[in-house]
């Protein structure tokens, strides 16, 4: 059995916040992990969590869980090939020698049986030369086959690779993003067209780090678009798609924060710099582009510029949570966190000028707050100041 399903109506709980005439709503979702990706396809709208869950709804009201029954099971990314759904991590199998994490390939369409799929070349354990794929990151259909990023265990060091075929003749391509791969930090974002990804990679003698940003072609070709040095493994960009346009953001004071368009030719569109947005997805509804941080949103309506906007214009969504990545589905917006928080708009939505802000976010308020208490206090101590001149009289 690969897996456990259990059938639930996620209740309804705290309202968050309201933006003009709909409100966000904190679903109580029964799971604690921490949500990695959502994708809704073919009528499902299914988020994975990094530690092996599944959440899943056909109409956003009915709800499930899949629990997937893998030692250790850690999933990435979960996509639509057209006739399945795809999903990608690792798991630890103590029957292989040697005892390791090894890469998951699991396949489904309804999200209660999978199909456990083990591609070709994926290892080659031998005393001489032990190389296997410890872990997969990102699955990517594409033209009737796939493409597949993988950290590949090579001997003593850690590979970051390219695979492409069709799971059954997979072939690994041999492109190597990355011969000294730190792994757990990568950030990824697909549009039709491409693969836009972020990693954490270090030198020897002496260790040195560096984030990267690449592209991925849907011919398994890639070409890097910026690396920087750092001085640890934390990672300091974060990519995301947007109205199937591809982004990626520095949280580098260094590289003015810079928050950057990719364009199919490789060349970038400079959306904004020395603001540190710190977004890490976004979403196209309602003829807006939408971005959020953890725990806020900037809401850039048809005919406005990023440029024009201010951090005052951020909306506050989720002070209280963490959240990781947002889509649309059944007319709405759905919003993924840390500890199993899964947010949605209510059906207000629909209206074609629900993103207009009305409300002032908490943050925002707070300031507004403070500019009046001290507007007031400032009249309060020049009333006091003429009394005691005399200037006055009570």
């Amino acid at each position: 059995m690969l897996g456990k399903t259990n059938i639930s109506t996620l209740s309804e709980g705290a309202i968050v916040t309201e933006i003009e005439d709909f409100k966000w709503i904190q679903i109580q979702s029964g799971i604690y992990g921490n949500f990695v990706k959502a994708v809704c396809k073919n009528g499902y709208l299914a988020a994975i969590t990094a530690d092996g869950t599944v959440v899943y709804t056909t109409d956003g009201e009915v709800w499930q869980t899949s629990v997937l029954e893998y030692e250790d099971c850690k999933l990435n990314d979960v996509d639509w090939d057209g006739s399945r759904f795809i999903l990608v991590g690792s798991y630890t199998d103590a029957s292989r020698n040697p005892v390791d994490e090894y890469g998951l390939i699991l396949c489904t369409t309804d999200f209660v049986t999978y199909e456990k799929v083990v591609i070709p070349n994926a290892e080659d354990s031998t005393i001489s030369n032990i190389k296997y794929d410890r872990e997969y990151i990102v699955i990517y259909p594409v033209n009737g086959k796939y493409i597949i990023v993988a950290k590949r265990r090579n001997t003593s060091r850690n590979d970051l690779i390219v695979l492409a075929g069709d799971l059954v003749n997979t072939w690994d391509s041999n492109n190597v993003i990355s011969s000294s791969f730190e792994g757990g930090t990568v950030s990824i974002a697909k549009s039709s067209n491409e693969i836009l990804l972020c990693y954490v990679g270090y030198f020897t003698n002496p260790i040195k780090y560096y984030n990267s940003v690449c592209k991925i072609a849907g011919n398994a070709t890639y070409s890097l678009l910026f690396r920087t040095d750092v001085n640890n493994k934390i990672p300091q960009f974060s990519v995301f798609e947007c109205k199937d346009e591809l982004f990626y953001r520095s949280a580098r004071p260094t590289d003015n924060y810079k928050f950057v368009k990719v364009l199919n030719s490789s060349e970038e569109i400079i959306l904004s710099t020395d603001i540190n947005y710190m977004f890490i997805d976004g979403v196209y509804f309602n003829s807006c582009q939408l971005f959020i941080n953890n725990h806020e949103m900037m809401v850039v309506k048809k005919g406005e510029s990023l440029a024009n906007k201010t951090l005052d214009d951020l909306i506050e969504i989720a002070p209280e949570l963490t959240m990781n990545c947002i889509t649309k589905a059944f007319g709405q917006l759905y919003i993924f966190g840390n500890q199993g928080a899964i947010l949605k708009s209510s059906v207000e939505t629909n209206n074609e000028n629900a993103i207009a802000v009305q409300t002032l976010s908490a943050k925002k308020a707070l300031a507004d707050a403070k500019a009046y208490s001290d507007e007031r206090y400032a009249e309060l101590e020049a009333r006091i100041m003429a009394l005691e001149a005399g200037q006055i009289q009570e």
